[in-house]
């Protein structure tokens, strides 16, 4: 059985990737769990999938886990910290948490477990998401999208004969979320020559280094997942997300918040961020391809503070994004003498920036093309979204972190307006 060799610095400690990896589980849960009682946690399609069969392989090795928990699977597990709360509730004491699943359920084990102050186990059930190995949830809390903070799991099991059966959207959700390392690489790059976020070295080798090989062919389920997991890695060593996301998870974020669906079923996380990452590419690609005289001669004077006050009142008017965003959007917001020194700033590193960001970038035309290969949508009426709500969730993404990106830079350069007019849907 194939075990993978993980960082030494980091909270998960067992990860097995193979064909026929399930019944690799009760040996795992025997060296790794101290004795304690299995308790399977799944919905009825991850049951089906890979939940029933585990069961029965916990009998078989005279393990007693206790009955599952199978939560319902049409609609789908929403992850809500409510949910997580209510499961932690009924964990024994004894017991250790075994996630069957994807993202939904992995995240809501996750911060259940840890609520409980308990080790767990995750057994995926479809490439589809980059947090299997991630610190911390992401959850919604009272309607607001965090990444609530908590251990990743202890021990993950990949069954690639499970993964395989998983439905294609699910591969597909899951390239796309490895693709967006591309465009959160880029957004880090700009955090770093501006001087806010300097890029950890080791975080970034880990989730860069092999990027392009894991994306270069979208049928590789193996590469895809390794990808995904390595993304976990950077993750827990980074105690940030930074090392994996960038504007595109923000752009997804504020979508998600919106209750984003298509024929009354809500959108895939990965989905979502395939659509903001072809945006954010495209911002990117509009500061490679401006010349600095032209940067500056289209830049925008500055609001002052009660007008920035009164865009943010407008941008946050559909009133789902959480009361904590508009403090946070002016708190971040320079202005006056602040903000005159951060657009020198920019203005002074913009030559070697479109440098840095043209060795980073994949164009995002390469990009949509290896999306529509994976089978993930490129345009975003695809996602139910309209022009209207698509533009807006991008500017609204800018507000809703602390996290620094291409839509910080050019909003506080004067150029995030003119840039949106430029982006293509196709």
């Amino acid at each position: 059985m194939r075990y993978i060799n993980l960082p030494e610095n980091i909270a998960t400690k067992v990860f097995v990737l193979d064909s026929g990896a399930l019944a690799e589980t009760p040996a795992v849960l025997k060296n790794h769990f101290s004795g304690a009682k299995p308790l399977i946690v799944a919905d009825t399609n991850t049951y089906a999938a890979a939940g029933g069969d585990l069961y029965d392989l916990l009998l078989q090795n005279n393990m007693q886990p206790y009955e599952p928990v199978i939560l319902p699977g049409t609609p789908k597990p929403h992850p809500d910290y409510a949910l997580a709360q209510l499961l932690s509730e009924g964990f024994p004491a004894d017991c250790v948490p075994v996630a069957v699943g994807s993202g939904v359920i992995n995240d809501l084990v996750k911060c259940a477990a840890d609520l409980k102050k308990l080790r767990y186990c995750c057994v995926a059930t479809a490439a589809s998401v980059d947090g299997y190995t991630a610190s911390g949830g992401a959850m919604s809390v009272e309607n607001q999208k965090k990444t609530v903070p908590c251990p990743p799991p202890y021990a993950l099991i990949a069954d690639s004969n499970i993964l395989q059966t998983a439905p294609p959207e699910m591969m597909a959700s899951g390239y796309a979320d490895l693709m967006s390392k591309v465009t959160g690489g880029a957004d880090w790059i700009i955090a770093d020559m501006l001087g806010i976020e300097k890029i950890d070295p080791a975080c970034w080798s880990i989730v860069q280094d092999d990027l392009r090989d894991n994306l270069s062919d979208v049928h590789d389920l193996e590469k895809l997942f390794l990808g995904l997991a390595a993304t976990g890695y950077a993750m827990q060593m980074y105690k940030d997300s930074r090392p994996a996301s960038g504007a595109e998870h923000l752009c997804s974020h504020v979508w998600e918040m919106e209750h984003l669906t298509v024929n009354g079923e809500e959108v895939s996380h990965g989905f979502k961020v395939g659509i903001g990452l072809l945006a954010i590419a495209q911002l990117h690609e509009f500061v490679i391809n401006t010349p600095i005289e032209q940067a500056r001669s289209m830049a925008r004077s500055a609001l002052n503070e009660s007008q920035r006050a009164a865009e943010i009142d407008q941008l946050l008017i559909k009133g789902c994004y959480g009361n904590a965003i508009q403090p946070l959007a002016m708190e971040k917001t320079p202005f006056g003498a602040e903000l005159l020194l951060r657009r020198n700033k920019i203005f002074a590193i913009w030559n070697d920036l479109q440098k840095r960001l043209a060795q980073q970038l994949i164009p995002s035309a390469t990009l949509r093309a290896m999306l529509k290969k994976a089978g993930a949508p490129t345009r975003f009426e695809a996602i139910g979204l309209e022009a209207e709500q698509y533009f807006h969730g991008i500017k609204t993404a800018q507000l809703i972190r602390k996290r620094y990106t291409v839509l910080d830079m050019l909003y506080e350069a004067g150029l995030l307006d003119e840039a949106l007019t430029q982006l293509v849907n196709e």
